[in-house]
């Protein structure tokens, strides 16, 4: 290694080691804007969220953070009936989770020495979707079908590419890996979603066009027929979705959401290299301390040197699901309908993760060798040039540097929710009070979210509540 390259990579990683050192890093997944938020959002107070959430855009968001911040207010901003500004805001995270997205695929192979961390958060595919479920939710709540129409479409048409969309990344990063490995792109098992499929039913309907109503009907029942490892639930009984309302009332549809976000975790593995070949060990934490190795695996590496161990992080996706269990309504003092699931947003996280998962895993091994090889031989060379105390102090901070840079990237939006559910009922024109009850296990009532609605003859009459616990 020449003088020059060994000077580079010393104040490279030095640099990584300072920044970590003050806090100041780029290289870690800051969590502090959460603190305090889930006893916010098990009371319902959505204000106090949004407030933490703007107090903390140039504290806690970075630059590279700017799709997530639009993602978290805009989320919050929905909640809070601020359907235009949350519209503009889902729109900002929509525009640069695809920004993010086509940079790694112009990056290529670059983007082999880069860790996640580091980049532009470009969302986990449920978010990109579920960002324009939300948005037509928006629009709707305006009264404004075709701007919710566009958006209904734009989730149709990401769900067909899903998996596409990798493939260009994984035929790059194939030809330039070193290993005797192929880069492969995880299957996507979510093509449909009933969610979505509900809400364009709904607007056909409210415009009179049956027939493609009744065409969305068709495509939530394939919903569960096609996708079981999606919709392992019993779906909602929607017979009656088609047949007009009673003389003298109009249809309302409920809509609950409830439940939080998946969260990610990191896990741990261990590298040790022997000749053209690398072992990788899972590493998990033992419950009275200690770590406990599991899980080897090994993979053909030509011309690798034995002797070499590296550790490295990779983000784990963990459901945190719901305390409800079941969904009631009041309508003006009498009971009404019981809401019933008709979409989970956390298996929707959870599928869509495992299409770039393979490609994640094999990236994070290639780059962590690739360093920590430099890493090593950056020390080599600076112990024979400068002698051994300095070469050692080298070597610490390059492998401090590569240490730091592999730290699992766990952004991911903490205000979706985990579970949709629905209802329908004919109500008279007019004005009417709606109560959502949200109990828990043994029928116990956590919550009560109570709204006036104004019940129109003509139209769509949709109601939305949340209790994100």
């Amino acid at each position: 290694m020449s003088n020059v390259a060994i000077r580079v990579f010393f104040i490279l990683h030095l640099s990584s080691f300072i920044l970590l050192s003050t806090g100041c890093g780029t290289l870690w997944t800051a969590k502090t804007q959460y603190t305090g938020v889930d006893r916010m959002l098990a009371r319902g107070d959505f204000a106090a969220a949004k407030k933490q959430i703007e107090g903390s855009r140039f504290l806690h968001y970075q630059n590279k953070d700017r799709a997530l911040y639009y993602l978290d207010l805009g989320l919050l901003q929905h909640y809070l009936g601020e359907y235009e500004a949350s519209n503009d805001s889902l729109e900002l995270a929509e525009r640069a989770m695809d920004a993010a997205f086509v940079k790694s695929v112009s990056r290529g192979a670059t983007s082999l020495l880069l860790n996640d961390n580091v980049l532009n958060y470009a969302g986990e595919e449920y978010e990109n979707i579920y960002v324009n479920v939300f948005k037509a939710l928006n629009f709707l709540a305006l009264n404004q079908f075709d701007p919710a129409f566009v958006e209904i479409r734009r989730i149709d048409e990401k769900l067909k590419v899903l998996e596409s969309r990798y493939w260009k990344i994984a035929q790059k990063y194939n030809e330039a890996s070193e290993m005797d490995q192929t880069f492969r792109v995880g299957k996507n098992r979510f093509q449909n979603s009933a969610l979505s499929r509900w809400l364009s039913l709904l607007i056909y309907r409210a415009e009179g066009r049956m027939d493609e109503a009744a065409i969305d009907l068709k495509k939530i029942d394939q919903a569960w027929r096609l996708q079981p490892q999606m919709y392992d639930f019993e779906p909602p009984d929607l017979s009656g979705a088609l047949t007009p309302p009673a003389a003298g009332t109009a249809r309302v549809s409920f809509l609950g959401l409830v439940g939080q976000a998946p969260e990610k975790r990191a896990d741990t593995f261990w590298i040790h290299t022997q000749a053209s070949q690398i072992f990788i060990a899972s590493s998990q934490e033992r419950l009275y301390g200690g770590q406990q190795f599991s899980g080897a695996s090994a993979i053909f590496w030509p011309g690798i040197d034995p002797g070499y161990t590296f550790k490295f992080q990779l983000p784990r996706l963990e459901k945190r699901g719901t305390r409800v269990g079941a969904i009631g309504t009041t309508i003006d003092g009498r009971r009404g309908p019981w809401l019933v699931q008709i979409e989970s947003l956390e298996n929707a996280a959870e599928a869509t993760f495992e299409i770039q998962k393979p490609l994640t895993w094999l990236k994070t091994v290639s780059r962590t060798v690739t360093k920590g090889v430099a890493a090593a031989q950056a020390q080599q060379a600076a112990t024979e040039k400068w002698g051994e105390t300095h070469g050692l102090l080298a070597g610490l901070l390059a492998g401090v540097g590569v240490s730091v840079t592999e730290n699992a990237d766990l952004r991911i939006s903490r205000f979706f929710p985990a579970r949709a559910s629905i209802a329908e009922m004919d109500l008279a024109p007019g004005a009417h009070r709606i109560e959502f009850e949200y109990y828990g296990s043994g029928g116990i009532l956590l919550h009560t979210d109570a709204t006036t609605i104004q019940v129109r003859e003509d139209g769509l009459n949709l109601v939305e509540s949340f209790y994100l616990n």
